[in-house]
């Protein structure tokens, strides 16, 4: 249950400039939760190297987890910019836990100096921009591959060995042409590797995530805390055993969320609204 401020209640982010640590245009995803929700406004700075905690396609691996790629991000543009809050998101594509499905992870960030706090949003979706394809000529790629253009960018180089040459941002058939042709030039097999092009400003499907977490995000930092009012009271786990609906056993799934304060151990618990799981996720009806 989150906590809305009352009337005449300061509102803390309100004439607030965020920064946004980006070089791949995220803050327009993020704008308009932040104005509506907060009054607050996003600043990029120009020329952030954001690529230096790591890169899709693999020139540079990302060091650190998820969430610390982030909160770097975050740092570096709060840097750039000389302000004392910033925003950054990280995305990770692969099986998704528990699932063993494809799929798609993004965490928005927020930290604000000026409190000593930071406030973490997830998302996680079943779809993706697609796989990635050998090729000789460009014919030799599926069809939706193509018909995305521009809209969903993708990226070539050759296959097999080291992730050198690539050529990111490809959204028009000509360039793809030329870049499957030089590539697979290159290539010990005379194939290149075509994959979607994963960064936010060529990814429609990762802009639409990252509205959506916007909107959670902005919306969390317009809830205080009960206890001691500092913004961002939210969701910060989860407590299994939801019963199963046949059997009454407990499943993994959650029968309570429990909602905490970014600053203070101030926490508070409460049901979900769903009663019971169905059997499919009974470990004693569906072993």
């Amino acid at each position: 249950m989150t906590q809305r401020a009352p009337a005449g209640r300061p509102e803390p982010y309100r004439g607030a400039v965020i920064a946004v640590g980006t070089r791949h245009g995220k803050a327009p995803q993020l704008a308009s939760a932040f104005d509506r929700h907060l009054g607050a406004g996003l600043l990029t700075p120009p020329d952030l190297d954001t690529d230096q905690f790591g890169t899709f396609s693999g020139e540079r691996a990302r060091r650190g987890t998820a969430l610390e790629t982030a909160r770097a991000k975050a740092r570096l543009g709060m840097r750039a910019a000389g302000l004392p809050y910033g925003l950054a998101s990280e995305a990770s594509y692969g099986l998704l836990p528990g699932s063993g499905l494809p799929g798609h992870e993004e965490l928005l960030i927020f930290l604000d100096d000026v409190r000593g706090i930071e406030v973490v949003e997830g998302y996680r979706s079943a779809g993706t921009p697609g796989g990635a394809h050998h090729a000789a000529v460009v014919d030799d790629l599926p069809t939706h591959m193509i018909e995305g253009l521009p809209a969903q960018a993708l990226i070539v180089r050759p296959a097999g060995g080291e992730p050198v040459d690539v050529i990111k941002g490809i959204t028009t058939p000509r360039r793809l042409r030329a870049a499957i042709h030089a590539a697979a030039l290159r290539s010990p097999d005379g194939l290149a590797l075509v994959e979607p092009d994963l960064r936010a400003h060529h990814n429609p499907s990762r802009r639409e995530v990252l509205t959506r977490l916007g909107e959670t995000l902005a919306r969390r930092l317009a809830s205080h805390c009960p206890a001691c009012d500092t913004p961002g009271f939210g969701r910060i786990d989860t407590e299994s055993g939801l019963p199963c609906f046949s059997c009454g056993s407990p499943t993994p799934l959650a029968r309570r969320v429990i909602h905490g304060c970014p600053r203070c151990p101030h926490r508070s618990s409460h049901a979900v609204s769903a009663t019971s799981a169905e059997p499919t996720w009974c470990p004693r009806c569906n072993p």
